[in-house]
């Protein structure tokens, strides 16, 4: 069982499509109403693995899931990167000049803004999900009405696709995290990625200490994102990714050298690295 948040159609549904159809085994993807319910499903045993968004090429990190990470005692046993091509979906075959109200998630309406600038009479409101404003707006069957999303959930939900490749980006992904409720080891064979949370201490250097003692044994760095420390104003935890297997001598003594500059430091997960995939030609023309 593989939640996800939103519906059919929504791109952490293709996206975990995408990751487990080699695995050769029946799933059963299970939808949720957000991130946080996904992450309790998976952390109270209602699924056994969760789809979550984490950064994409175009409007950056997804924020809160960051700090949903933090918050819960879940681990990252995976990761997906997701081609993302948004379009504009309606009831009918609407002229776009009939649109007066555009739904989408908040990272869709990010990933858009240039072709969402140019519908100078469309009101354009943040949405839970992509899947779910399509939905909404079969529901409704409002003409003035439309959603971004996946061509999918167009299909799924019964509605016309009236615009294609609305993105402002035409190379467009999305990187997902698979969690789940414990670590999984990773083939010492295979490239992995190993991520972490840590808090520094609150003196000049801090940081550039931390980041050293990965270079100094080169580790190569693929994300570094700080988000506010919970209870303590302009104090930031630290999310890190980068390449290595926890069971190699160089993070062992990587992660040991560490515990030394910080405050607190949390191994997230060690997982395969999915490498970004071509986009279909379409994309690229």
């Amino acid at each position: 069982i593989v939640a996800y948040a939103g519906a059919s159609g929504a791109w952490s549904h293709l996206a975990g499509q995408r990751h487990f159809s080699a695995r050769g085994a029946e799933v059963e993807f299970r939808p949720f109403e957000s991130f946080r319910d996904t992450m309790e499903a998976v952390k109270n045993g209602g699924a056994h693995f969760g789809m979550i968004p984490i950064e994409n090429s175009t409007a950056g990190s997804v924020n809160e899931n960051y700090d949903l990470l933090a918050q819960m005692d879940l681990a990252l046993v995976g990761e997906e990167i997701q081609p993302v091509d948004n379009c504009l979906m309606a009831v009918e075959d609407v002229p776009l000049d009939r649109i007066r109200r555009i739904l989408s998630h908040p990272q869709a309406i990010a990933q858009c803004s240039t072709f969402l600038s140019g519908l100078l009479h469309a009101r354009v409101e943040a949405f839970a999900n992509t899947a779910l404003a399509a939905r909404k707006v079969r529901d409704d069957q409002d003409l003035a009405q439309a959603a971004i999303g996946s061509e999918e959930a167009a299909k799924i939900w019964g509605l016309q696709v009236i615009a294609r490749g609305v993105n402002d980006q035409r190379a467009n992904f999305t990187r997902f995290v698979v969690v789940g409720p414990h670590h999984l080891p990773c083939d010492m064979r295979i490239a992995c990625k190993t991520s972490l949370i840590f808090v520094t201490r609150h003196e000049q250097g801090a940081l550039v200490a931390c980041l050293n003692v990965l270079a100094n044994r080169g580790l190569n760095l693929t994300k570094l994102e700080s988000r506010p420390r919970p209870g303590a104003p302009w104090e930031y935890v630290f999310y890190v990714d980068f390449e290595g297997n926890l069971k190699a001598p160089d993070v062992e003594s990587a992660l040991k050298e560490l515990t030394a500059h910080v405050i607190s430091l949390k191994v997230l997960g060690c997982y395969p690295i999915r490498t970004a995939r071509r986009p279909p030609s379409t994309v690229l023309e």
